[in-house]
């Protein structure tokens, strides 16, 4: 068994990192923003500093390069109404399927457009009929438990449309038939946080990784949010194409110009306006 303990770029196995142009934004939506950042610093505050999750070995094989996930997953509970777009305009629901085996919340981007999408949702809540998602999938502690998050562990029905939990499919990309590739897009009155702030919180995040004989064991700090705006610079690398995306290397810098993060992996979903905005990107 091996045990590693360092600094982590981005706090989870991965971040799905959507990149493109962002507008200028009314000022309800930066007041919004920093009323978020309170309220997330507050909780992690009341909550456990430290959140370990347990991935079985076979999951991380499978997933560790690729974008999506395809569920069969069972909608316990799900928002009435999309947030306001000040507060991102997605809309919530979770549930369980039997190919994460956790406590996931799926989201639908820029929901208020997509309206017979949300309607399916919410007919499915509380029922028995498993509907097909696929999603971007990422594991990030933004909104954790108090308790160790283990794959397998038997699942109750969740409670709440947004409940304790490290799993999250999100954006939403297909619910059957319906695609949603188009939702990636800037939401309009949303303002995402300043590179320089939000980085500074990523380079400090601390992740422990402990490979056991038939799981991975991370121990991440909690209260982790997300959502920035910056200057992504491609590095030389070859991106990594998948059949469901690609993976680049590049930089992160702030509006200004100034480097943040010299190598960061940015994921992006195929077919997206970010995934044909990054495809003829040269260093």
């Amino acid at each position: 068994m091996t045990r590693v303990g360092r600094r982590v770029r981005e706090t989870g196995l991965r971040a799905a990192m959507l990149v493109g142009p962002i507008s200028v934004l009314a000022g309800c939506g930066l007041i919004v923003r920093q009323a978020t950042i309170v309220y997330i610093s507050v909780n992690a505050h009341l909550s456990p500093k430290e959140i370990a999750i347990e991935i079985n070995k076979s999951f991380v094989e499978r997933y560790k390069n690729r974008v999506t996930i395809a569920t069969t997953f069972t909608v316990d509970k799900a928002m009435s109404s999309p947030l306001p777009v000040a507060l991102d305009g997605d809309i919530h629901f979770s549930g369980r399927a039997p190919e994460v085996a956790l406590p996931i919340v799926a989201e639908i981007a820029n929901a208020a457009d997509h309206k017979i999408a949300a309607d399916v949702v919410r007919a499915a809540a509380g029922g028995d009929d498993a509907l097909k998602i696929t999603g971007v999938w990422r594991i990030w502690p933004e909104h954790p438990g108090s308790t160790i998050e283990k794959q397998g562990t038997p699942l109750e029905a969740l409670e709440s449309n947004n409940p304790d939990h490290v799993f999250e499919v999100h954006p939403i990309t297909r619910i059957g038939r319906l695609g949603l590739l188009d939702t990636f897009i800037p939401v309009k009155g949303f303002k995402p946080g300043g590179a320089e702030r939000t980085f500074k919180i990523y380079e400090k995040a601390t992740c422990a990784i402990t490979v056991k004989p038939a799981a991975v064991s991370i121990v991440t700090q909690t209260g982790v949010y997300n959502d920035v705006e910056f200057i992504m610079e491609i590095a030389d690398d070859e991106p990594l194409v998948v059949a469901d995306g690609r993976f680049v290397t590049a930089k992160a810098r702030d509006m200004s110009g100034d480097l943040m993060v010299e190598r960061l992996r940015m994921v992006f979903m195929k077919g997206t306006p970010p995934e044909r905005a990054v495809v003829p990107l040269r260093r």
